[in-house]
């Protein structure tokens, strides 16, 4: 993430970094885990030409981070 993106996430979610770092340290990890996730859907989908098994890798990648958020 960005300086700026933190910085967003932390005025769009009403935070202090001191006091509620716990919060912010699940909000930065849950934003990564989206990140992640869209990068692993979008190669799962993409070029028709790609192996089979990099697609299948690809899909099960994000269904270990979709799990991992509900954990």
């Amino acid at each position: 993430m960005t300086q700026d993106e933190i910085i967003k996430l932390v005025e769009d979610n009403g935070l202090t970094l001191h006091g509620d770092i716990e919060h912010f340290a699940e909000l930065v990890a849950q934003h990564e885990r989206e990140a992640c996730l869209k990068i692993a859907e979008s190669m799962s989908l993409t070029d028709a030409n790609m192996n089979k098994t990099w697609r299948t890798g690809c899909r099960d990648v994000a269904e270990a981070i979709r799990a991992r958020g509900q954990a």
